[in-house]
Order: C-alpha cells, then sequence, then structure tokens
C-alpha cells in the first residue's frame, strides 16, 4: 500500500500540516518518491503515525516521542486521548518563552490530539486571551508576545494553504486600515474553510476601498473586518453605513456599538459558532426557491436591526 500525504491524513487522524512537520524535523516519515517527485507513503508510515499520537497522548514530548518511535517503542496507552488541560498548560507555557521549538512541539501536540473546531475553541483562543491578559498585567513583555504569536500564525497560515480552492460561497477577510491583529480573523476562516467556504484573505490594514473592490470583483458572500478594539474605527461608521446593501459583518469583542450605528452584523464570541450560522444561514436561503441572487446574499449574511449573533471575538 502506497497513499499520497492527503489520504495519510484521513487514515490517521493528523493534518497534512503536522505530518510535513514531523517528516521535516524528526524524520517520522520515510515517503518513497515517484518518477514525478510526488511523495508516497507505506503502512510503515502509518504505524508511525498511529504510535507518535498515542506517545504524545500520553503526555511524551513531541521530539521524544519521535524518537521512541524511531527506535521501535511501543506506547503503553495507545488510543488514550490527550488531556486537554495537560496540552493547554504545555501551549500556555511554551508561547511564554522565545523558544520556537517548544512552540512548535505544542502545536503538534494541539493539532494531533485534536480537532480543529476543538483547538481553536478549548486552546488557541484561550492561549491568546491568557498572553493579551499576561501582557496587560506586564508579566510578559511585547517582545515575548510578538515572538509567540508570530510562531503561531505561520503555523495557521500553514493549515490556510489552498482554503480559496473549492466551489463553496466565497469570503472575504481583512483588517481596517491601522488594525494590525489578524489571527483571530484567520482562526475564523479556518473553521468556516472547513464548512466548505472559499477564503479570500487580505490580512492586517487594509484600505476599505481595496476591501470593497475585491467582494465585488470575486463575488463574495460575506465580507468580514476583525478589529481587536473597535474603538479606533469609529470613523469608519459613516463609510459602512454607506455601504450599508453590501454584505459586511464586524468581528471583535467591541464591535457592537460600530455594527449597529452603521446597520452591519456583529459576529461576536466565537469563531466556530459564527462559522455554523453563516454557513447554516447560506444553506437556508439555497433551499428557498424564493431567494436567488443578490437577494440571497443579503437575507443571509446581515442583519438590519443592530442584533449581535454569535461568532468572532
Amino acid at each position: 500500500m502506497l497513499v499520497r500525504i492527503g489520504a495519510l491524513s484521513e487514515m490517521t487522524g493528523v493534518s497534512v500540516d503536522v505530518l510535513r512537520s514531523w517528516e521535516r524535523r524528526y524524520g517520522l516519515l520515510s515517503p518513497e518518491r515517484t518518477a514525478g517527485g510526488f511523495r508516497l507513503y507505506a503502512e510503515a508510515d502509518v504505524a508511525r503515525v498511529t504510535a507518535m499520537r498515542a506517545f504524545l497522548a500520553a503526555g511524551v514530548a513531541a521530539s521524544e516521542a519521535a524518537r521512541q518511535v524511531l527506535a521501535g517503542a511501543v506506547p503503553a496507552a495507545a488510543g488514550a486521548e490527550t488531556a486537554l488541560t495537560d496540552v493547554r498548560n504545555e501551549l500556555h507555557t511554551a508561547l511564554r518563552r522565545f523558544d520556537e521549538t517548544a512552540i512548535e512541539s505544542a502545536i503538534d501536540r494541539v493539532l494531533a490530539g485534536f480537532g480543529l473546531d476543538t483547538a481553536i475553541r478549548e486552546l488557541f483562543l484561550p492561549a491568546l486571551r491568557e498572553l493579551g491578559d499576561d501582557w496587560a498585567a506586564d508579566t510578559v513583555s511585547v517582545a515575548q508576545e510578538h515572538f509567540a504569536v508570530t510562531v503561531l500564525r505561520g503555523r495557521l497560515l500553514a493549515l490556510a494553504r489552498g482554503w480559496d480552492a473549492g466551489l463553496g460561497p466565497r469570503a472575504v477577510l481583512a483588517c481596517p486600515p491601522g488594525e494590525f491583529h489578524d489571527v483571530s480573523l484567520i482562526l475564523f476562516g479556518l473553521t468556516v474553510r472547513r464548512r466548505g467556504w472559499r477564503i479570500t484573505f487580505l490580512g492586517a490594514n487594509t484600505p476599505m476601498e481595496d476591501v470593497f473592490a475585491t467582494e465585488e470583483r470575486i463575488a463574495a458572500r460575506l465580507t468580514v473586518l476583525f478589529a481587536s478594539n473597535w474603538d479606533g474605527h469609529r470613523a469608519l461608521v459613516p463609510v459602512l453605513a454607506a455601504n450599508a446593501a453590501r454584505a459586511i459583518a464586524l468581528g471583535g469583542a467591541t464591535a457592537g456599538p460600530i455594527a449597529e450605528a452603521a446597520g452591519c452584523r456583529w459576529l461576536w464570541g466565537d469563531p466556530v459558532a459564527a462559522a455554523e450560522e453563516v454557513t447554516r444561514e447560506i444553506a437556508s436561503a439555497a433551499d428557498s426557491p424564493s431567494m436567488t441572487g443578490d437577494g440571497a446574499k443579503r437575507q443571509t449574511v446581515r442583519t438590519t436591526d443592530g442584533k449581535r449573533s454569535a461568532g468572532l471575538r
């Protein structure tokens, strides 16, 4: 049996990103190469990945787990699930050290032990909030916070490779001018991508005219603007209100007043809940014979009374 990495991922429950990381950093996998240069993985690779997961679930650090797997050791607790609190503590500690290897190892355990929705809800978002709280309390420096977020952001964008492919509805994701924190926006993008959306990610500090031009060019069903603190973006209210016919939603814990004033939707709270809600609404609109084209777009992504909906912070 020889399979491509996507099939190996499906067979083992480990993301392609993590498999590539284990192959690159630990030499865990030994693929054969076709004449065209494609990697093919054998049953021995499946066994090593399965054993690696079991060692990680038992609390063994990634580097030591890989060493034991390559040495032929058999995990004592094969099939055991990683304890959420243990992984959370490891990630919390790693994000406060100037140690990229430790952060990468902690992320490996998260992605190998949990589905992406759980990882986002229970691990990545709490870790980012705690890191921000520690920075506000002056127990973590700006340098520590920037280092940790940069490493995590890189891994999340690796998971996002190819998120523009497919046939699903398109979403434009951007931060307004002057906003440089886009990790929560990436997390939201990953959750909606898992539900079939195609993502056009513009990222931090994007001019509003470029956001609107992109939405029109790609016929997006949803445009999400995220800011960590919307109080500094009140000047955008007239711009957003003037474009009230567009499919715009605002993400961030402080977006409520701006969204209400501008007639936009507020995605508050949890990215996974937001992804589920907007996807469900798209599906409902598609099932309605009276809702097609631009009418469907407005129906599925906007509220006109300023009410909030579960979503993104």
